[in-house]
């Protein structure tokens, strides 16, 4: 954007909300209503998860079949009346399963009803900011086949252009819809050699036995314990140390992996905690304030306060990685 007064005013309002932004207990956010997310919702219901709701740009999937559907207006009131609910004193601790994360507060507290409310709406990841900003889930349960966070940040970074003066606030709604982000993916082509050494050096930052993939057209890598051809079973527990289906140890986890990399480059890990076997969630204070310093970072960029011209889009980059013990992804970003 043009005027760097505006991007950082910009910015700064998207932290004042985003630390305003209550954490809703006992909501959990399922992104994907296809196979892994209906799954889940089977196991929310049968434990009496208080509150679901499970969004997929299909309004078919499957999950819609399961649960009440909801219009946005609907799911907006829901999200009010949710957050305006006052701290519970009845807290009921989930059935423990092999290797499930422990809940926030030691577990969710129940409906007098021992009903657990459990929503579908049509929404596509696009729509996230708007969903989040009633709310942040305690946690989200990524069930798609993308990087949801990634594909979600620059949703949740976009900047709304610029108003003019004496503007109708008709206008300034929808240029909100059409505004750009101040970051974007580090695609690197092989012809370049410079951003190709890069790369190659982030990756030769993990061992080359859980690296399962590199894409630097993409600007991702994945990681895996699992090695090609091989399928992990749907009810894996995950342990820490060691991958009980195939019979290897974890020197370390991949979260752990990927938080090594922050000494070189700056990055942010969203770490994955077993809901259920098999199944993963990311809890909603880790991500809330990961959200933060990725805006605060993005800021320092666009303040620049040093002076300092950087050119090269990699001494701009940061990445964002998603991962679990056995499991991983990650992209790589830079600042505009």
């Amino acid at each position: 954007m043009e005027n760097p007064n505006f991007e950082i005013s910009a910015i700064n309002e998207k932290i004042n909300r985003l630390e305003k932004t209550q954490v809703i207990k006992n909501y959990y956010l399922v992104l994907g209503g296809g196979k892994i997310g209906t799954d889940f919702l089977h196991y929310a219901r049968k434990n009496k998860f208080p509150f679901v709701l499970v969004i997929d740009k299909d309004e078919n999937a499957p999950a819609s079949d399961e649960a009440d559907i909801k219009t946005e207006a609907e799911v907006v009131n829901l999200l009010k009346n949710k957050a305006s609910e006052p701290s519970p004193n009845k807290v009921l601790k989930s059935p423990r399963v092999a290797g499930a994360v422990k809940r926030e507060d030691e577990g969710e507290n129940e409906k007098e009803d021992g009903k657990p409310e459990i929503y579908f709406c049509k929404m596509d990841l696009k729509h996230i900011p708007f969903l989040l900003s009633y709310g942040i889930p305690e946690y989200i349960i990524p069930a798609v086949p993308c990087h949801a966070v990634a594909y979600m940040l620059s949703e949740l970074l976009k900047f709304p252009l610029e108003p003019a003066k004496n503007e109708s606030l008709e206008k300034i709604e929808d240029k909100s819809q059409k505004g750009s982000s101040p970051v974007t993916e580090l695609i690197i082509g092989p012809e370049n050699k410079r951003l190709m050494t890069f790369f190659e050096k982030l990756a030769a930052s993990f061992p080359a036995d859980v690296i399962a993939g590199r894409y630097p057209e993409h600007g991702m890598l994945f990681f895996s314990y699992a090695r090609e051809g091989e399928i992990c079973p749907d009810g894996c527990p995950g342990p820490r140390d060691r991958c009980p289906t195939f019979g290897r140890i974890k020197p370390e986890t991949i979260t752990e992996y990927a938080g090594k990399l922050r000494q070189s480059l700056p990055g942010w890990v969203f770490e994955s905690h077993q809901m259920k076997p098999g199944t993963g969630g990311l809890k909603g204070k880790e991500f809330k304030q990961n959200l933060l310093e990725i805006f605060e970072f993005v800021r320092a960029f666009k303040e620049n306060k040093s002076g300092e011209r950087l050119e090269n889009p990699e001494d701009r980059a940061f990445f964002i990685a998603t991962t679990c013990t056995c499991h991983g992804v990650l992209n790589l970003f830079y600042v505009l």
